[in-house]
């Protein structure tokens, strides 16, 4: 698949990456929760009693682009097969 045809699955994809994230995180709020987690350290976390609700908002968002990644490459396998 060439370059342009990357960019444009993983843009079209932008509703299912939603509705995936709404699958993990349900608000903004929790989204937006565990990108603050992943950019603070997770030794300031522990100071400040976090430690646990870090590493979970940190577990989540690594599984939604996982998923969101997946996503992509299932399509793009598929019109490999498809259209040769």
């Amino acid at each position: 698949m060439s370059e342009r045809g990357w960019i444009v699955l993983a843009v079209a994809n932008i509703p299912v990456y939603i509705g995936v994230g709404w699958l993990f995180f349900r608000t903004w709020d929790d989204f937006w929760e565990a990108v603050r987690f992943w950019l603070t350290p997770d030794i300031l976390s522990a100071f400040r009693g976090e430690y646990w609700e870090d590493s979970w908002a940190e577990i989540k968002l690594g599984l939604w682009v996982v998923c969101c990644v997946c996503v992509v490459l299932a399509e793009a396998q598929l019109i490999q097969q498809v259209f040769g």
